[in-house]
């Protein structure tokens, strides 16, 4: 991906890094389904606001920049850490990053509120179960997008875990550019972005009827 002309900072995205929550990757195969989305059921009915929020991280370069993004909903922040999802208002999670304030795209309305997605989201993202590359902020994110919206995190904003990944199993280049900070976290063994959006899909259609 990266050219020799195309150096990344690595200093200044140790900092960022350390500072942030990761960055997001989730496979290329979507989980299909032909159930009416939750976001339908506000045609005719009061919603609840879902926005998606993300910070750069580090400098990036042509073809790859890392995210955080965390996900609103009424103006409550929703976002996955080491502490498992956390929530705050006026986009917390955000403000110590360099490049802050974040960029916030509206996602439409849902008919499930904040409190339903955290009762049956967090049994998939428990606390001590983060991980830089294959559980992070974004994967939450991914994740919520799809239970709240039937709709998924956009891949411009998964670009780190999957080139960090291969680069890693390669050339140990995510710990150089970490400063050797990266540890995987068995916590986060056998997750799976896709999996976790196929049981939500099964959560939905039989607890709340969306079919």
């Amino acid at each position: 991906w990266a050219r020799a002309s195309h150096q990344i900072d690595a200093k200044k995205f140790r900092g960022s890094w350390k500072a942030a929550m990761g960055a997001a990757f989730a496979c290329a195969e979507e989980e299909s389904t032909d159930r009416r989305p939750a976001a339908f059921q506000t045609l005719y009915t009061a919603g609840h606001r879902v926005e998606m929020a993300a910070t750069k991280l580090g400098p990036g370069f042509p073809g790859f920049q890392a995210y955080h993004t965390s996900v609103a909903i009424d103006d409550m922040e929703y976002a996955f850490s080491g502490e498992g999802i956390v929530s705050a208002p006026n986009l917390l999670s955000h403000r110590h990053l360099p490049d802050a304030p974040p960029k916030v795209v509206y996602m439409g309305l849902t008919s499930l509120s904040g409190d339903e997605m955290l009762k049956n989201m967090r049994q998939f993202f428990k606390r001590g179960s983060y991980d830089l590359l294959r559980k992070n902020c974004n994967s939450f994110s991914d994740c919520a997008l799809f239970f709240l919206l039937d709709s998924r995190l956009d891949p411009s904003f998964r670009g780190l875990e999957q080139l960090g990944h291969m680069a890693d199993q390669r050339a140990g280049i995510v710990q150089a550019i970490t400063g050797g900070d990266y540890r995987p976290n068995p916590g986060a063994d056998g997750f799976s972005v896709e999996k976790t959006v196929s049981e939500l899909n099964k959560i939905k259609s039989t607890q709340f009827g969306f079919k």
